[in-house]
């Protein structure tokens, strides 16, 4: 059994805590690891593990094999490689981390090092995810045009200037690193690599100083046409479209709920596997491919170029909305033009900084 310490206490680690906390035999949570000891404590309680006052502490501890990260997105880099040279298997959460540059490098020492790294993007594993996979793959679509997505929720609303999400740095482009990720990691899985992109972003409504309504075009290397949005003050709504010339789809509910209209036909619900717990079955990857089974099923060139993706989105933003080319240096063949590239952007800009 895989021996994991949280790092990181707050509402996200106690998700993915109560996700295999006595419903597993693959991993367990042995640690958990923040600056506060009330978390620190309140943590060990919950789930019977030990507190550790530092990251530092858990990586000095020989009887964790693996780590959880959910840490601010800006230290996921650092974090990642650290666990690395301790020789610990790494799950940390999207994004992977904030730059093209540093998820290279991050994936670079995972790999040199010999341990598993894997990044949490759970709506992989959802049933209509699955089947809407299974049915671009099929080419159920015939000739794919465009694809779209929106992933928006209110949180930012409620965030206070003290809170580490409240931050440009942190949040880029609004709701791009907290909710617009896994669409574009979903999108990547689906169709393939994005060549570039145009994003624009406002601040309409949050009182913190980060953006909270964000549109981005994109054109998939393969020719397809794409949009994906966020809004993090508006009410919950996940999407997820596919649009061709024999078939349209649309995923709903968090990926739990799929409808395909063929043409000529009407739209019809689209029979699903059973529901799952998303977050068990990651974890539960994570630890197979650990013990030395199967790979975990998000390649990590695809979470690099997922990174790449989300950079050059917030960097366009800033901008004022200008076409950019994706970072191409990951071994997927995309991109042309050096000047646009999201490293050498990221490498200039003045308010990005890199873990």
């Amino acid at each position: 059994m895989l021996k994991v310490a949280c790092v990181g206490l707050g509402w996200w680690s106690e998700e993915l805590a109560k996700a295999v906390h006595g419903k597993t035999g693959k991993l367990l949570i042995v640690g958990g690891a923040a600056r506060t000891a009330a978390k620190r404590a309140a943590f060990a309680e919950r789930f019977g593990a030990r507190g550790f006052d530092s990251f530092e502490a858990v990586l000095r501890d020989p009887e964790i094999d693996a780590v959880i990260l959910t840490t601010p997105h800006s230290l996921h880099a650092e974090h990642v490689i650290a666990a690395a040279k301790a020789a610990k298997h790494v799950f940390v959460e999207k994004p992977f981390t904030l730059t093209h540059s540093s998820a290279v490098k991050a994936a670079a020492a995972c790999a040199e090092a010999g341990v598993v790294l894997a990044v949490g993007h759970n709506r992989r594993f959802a049933p209509a995810a699955v089947e809407l996979k299974r049915l671009v793959d099929a080419g159920t679509f015939g000739t794919i045009l465009h694809a779209e997505a929106n992933f928006s929720a209110p949180s930012a609303l409620a965030y206070t200037p003290e809170r580490w999400r409240a931050s440009r740095i942190e949040s880029p482009a609004g709701g791009l690193a907290g909710l617009a990720i896994h669409m574009i990691d979903a999108l990547i899985w689906l169709l393939g690599p994005i060549a570039r992109v145009v994003c624009q972003a406002k601040r309409r409504a949050v009182t913190v100083d980060i953006d909270d309504t964000t549109s981005a075009l994109i054109d998939f290397a393969a020719g397809y046409t794409g949009y994906v949005g966020t809004q993090c003050a508006a009410p919950y709504s996940l999407f997820l479209r596919v649009l061709g010339t024999k078939a349209n789809a649309e995923a709903r509910g968090d990926f739990t709920q799929l409808e395909l209209q063929r043409a000529g036909g009407k739209p019809e619900p689209v029979a699903l596997a059973p529901s799952i717990d998303t977050l068990r079955a990651e974890l539960e990857a994570f630890a197979d491919a650990c013990a030395g089974g199967p790979a975990y099923p998000v390649p990590i060139e695809q979470a690099i170029h997922g990174v790449a993706v989300m950079e050059a989105m917030g960097l366009s933003a800033e901008r004022g909305g200008a076409w950019l080319d994706i970072a191409s240096d990951d071994g997927w063949p995309l991109g042309s033009g050096a000047e646009t590239k999201t490293e050498a952007l990221g490498a200039t800009d003045p308010r990005r900084r890199s873990a």
